[in-house]
């Protein structure tokens, strides 16, 4: 059988592409063993390596859908979503390969125990978490700019992140949430958000240069824009500020050195996030200085006066 080559637009991540690609191999009654899945950033960043062949089909090429029934669990559905977003370049391949067996055995919907589900699940586990580091490794800096109408007034700020998997508009809605009033940026090599606070809609933010098909308005019934765009890199990022100092001192003496616990620290704390972390910059020396500090606080503890418990009667 001829191998099947599909390109998957941008990095992969979006969940109705796959289908549409999924639901069109299973028309054509394809094996998951013949198709390689490759998508456009791959192709862009990386041309020698993973150059997809003449005959390779990508989104735009597919037919019009054909009538046929093709059902899975819901549940499934948000775990696909989920494993989309991992930078594992074999979830593509997965995830067909577990919708083909599906189509086939129907009691696989259901079994816990299948190594696919379990792989997937491990996957969307990775997402979960990048996407809490996400929400609490980002540091913002101010960066003076105009005040617009659409854009509100006060500083830009401005945050640099490096993610592990494709979750930064995952993480979004929790950014527009807390900072709905605040104009913001976070850059990220994979892409960049905007927040428009003030914006009425997306229209009004052609002469801004944001493409609408790029942009959404997440708060219904209220102004405020998000817009993405490519990647940046680190260097795009401001540099420090007086702000940054302040926080550097109230982090510093906040640190209680009798409740440091190392390990936890860093499984909570991975080490790939502390370059972008300014605070981190303080931690290998408040480690060193904690048992001193600790022995200091021990020392110092003013002591507690025994207390004496009353006499036995003899006659009770």
């Amino acid at each position: 059988m001829q191998r099947h080559s599909i390109v998957l637009p941008g990095d992969g991540s979006d969940l109705a592409s796959w289908r549409s690609m999924a639901r069109w191999l299973w028309a054509q009654q394809v094996p998951p063993e013949h198709v390689t899945w490759l998508t456009e950033s791959g192709q862009q960043y990386h041309p020698d390596l993973f150059a997809a062949p003449q005959h390779a089909t990508q989104l735009q090429d597919l037919p019009a859908a054909p009538d046929m029934v093709v059902t899975v669990p819901r549940a499934w559905m948000t775990l696909a979503e989920h494993a989309l977003l991992n930078s594992a370049p074999e979830r593509f391949g997965v995830l067909y390969r577990m919708f083909w067996r599906m189509q086939h055995h129907a009691a696989l919907r259901h079994d816990p125990l299948d190594p696919d589900r379990v792989q997937l699940q491990l996957w969307a586990k990775a997402v979960r978490r990048e996407v809490h580091k996400m929400h609490a490794f980002v540091r913002f800096r101010p960066v003076d700019i105009p005040d617009s109408p659409e854009d509100g007034t006060g500083p830009l700020h401005v945050a640099w992140f490096e993610p592990e998997h494709h979750i930064v508009q995952a993480a979004a809605p929790f950014f527009v949430k807390r900072f709905t009033h605040m104009r913001w940026s976070i850059l990220t090599p994979q892409c960049c958000l905007r927040w428009w606070p003030q914006a009425a809609d997306v229209t009004q933010l052609a002469g801004q240069g944001v493409n609408q098909d790029h942009a959404l308005q997440p708060l219904r019934g209220r102004p405020g824009v998000l817009s993405w765009g490519p990647g940046a890199q680190a260097c795009d990022a401001p540099p420090a500020d007086a702000g940054e100092a302040l926080w550097l001192t109230y982090y510093a003496h906040i640190f209680n050195p009798a409740r440091l616990k190392v390990a936890a620290m860093r499984k909570e704390m991975p080490r790939r996030y502390w370059h972008n972390l300014p605070e981190a910059q303080l931690i290998a020396p408040l480690i060193q200085a904690a048992q001193r500090r600790s022995a200091a606080m021990l020392s110092n503890a003013p002591s507690t006066p025994q207390r004496r418990l009353p006499r036995k009667n003899a006659w009770n």
